[in-house]
């Protein structure tokens, strides 16, 4: 990897959740710990990054900086902040019960669902190629997955009809990633899935999102929801009090790992 991309990566692994070690980074870049924090020092320099003791985080100048991905592809995001992302999907598993239809979004949190369900025999819809294969592989779960064009990348499932095929069941509940939550609701990034996620939302009795405590007062480019539909939100401890605040005077349920 050249240093402009391993830069470009420092950046998109910052910006998907502010803060990251260096080893982490070092991991994913397949390079030095020595040579990422080169890469900081940079990137401080150039006003994108600010480093931190033991790694770095986003300046607030780069949040939309132009050239810089929304999305890191599944396989790296699963590895930012894993303990985290597993805890959350821990305790979402744990809302579900025996012979429930759900729908659970793909996402780099989302995914780590598949493990702590695969004792529960549910009907799992999903937009996921990822977590569909992880249900078939390991868990007691029916399957449904709608048909499209799978993106290498996030390895969701692309359809432009996709909302036509979600209309046709009803579930309980949905699970489901965001990639900022603020005063106004949730958003999100990704155009050509945003529309199939809000036929999601609208065949759920519940909405439920899985969110680690760097999505707040974070706004994506896509509007996907408002408080009024959100049931419950799960995140961790480091999430401020007003933000809790915020999720208590909107009657949404927080439930902080």
């Amino acid at each position: 990897m050249i240093p402009a991309e391993r830069r470009e990566l420092i950046l998109r692994v910052l910006r998907e959740g502010r803060f990251a070690a260096v080893a982490d980074i070092a991991e994913l870049a397949k390079s030095s710990e020595a040579t990422v924090r080169r890469d900081l020092t940079r990137l401080e320099s150039e006003g994108l990054a600010r480093r931190v003791r033991g790694g770095g985080e986003i300046a607030a100048s780069a949040q939309g900086a132009a050239g810089v991905a929304a999305e890191l592809p599944i396989e790296q995001r699963k590895g930012i902040m894993t303990e985290k992302k597993r805890l959350i999907a821990r305790v979402a598993a744990g809302l579900c019960r025996d012979g429930e239809t759900v729908l659970i979004d793909g996402g780099s949190t989302t995914f780590h669902m598949a493990e702590f369900i695969s004792g529960l025999k549910l009907q799992v819809i999903t937009n996921s190629f990822a977590i569909a294969v992880e249900l078939v592989r390991r868990s007691r779960c029916t399957v449904i997955l709608n048909g499209g064009i799978i993106n290498p990348e996030s390895q969701l499932v692309l359809d432009p009809f996709a909302e036509d095929m979600f209309a046709n069941y009803a579930a309980s509940k949905a699970f489901m990633g965001v990639y900022g939550i603020d005063e106004t609701g949730a958003t999100n990034t990704e155009t050509l899935l945003i529309k199939t996620e809000r036929a999601m939302i609208d065949r759920a009795r519940e909405l439920v999102i899985l969110a680690d405590s760097s999505k707040f007062d974070r706004r994506g480019s896509l509007w996907l929801c408002g408080f009024d539909r959100i049931s419950t939100i799960i995140t961790d401890s480091g999430i401020s009090d007003r933000h809790r605040e915020l999720a208590a005077s909107k009657g949404v349920k927080l439930i902080v790992v």
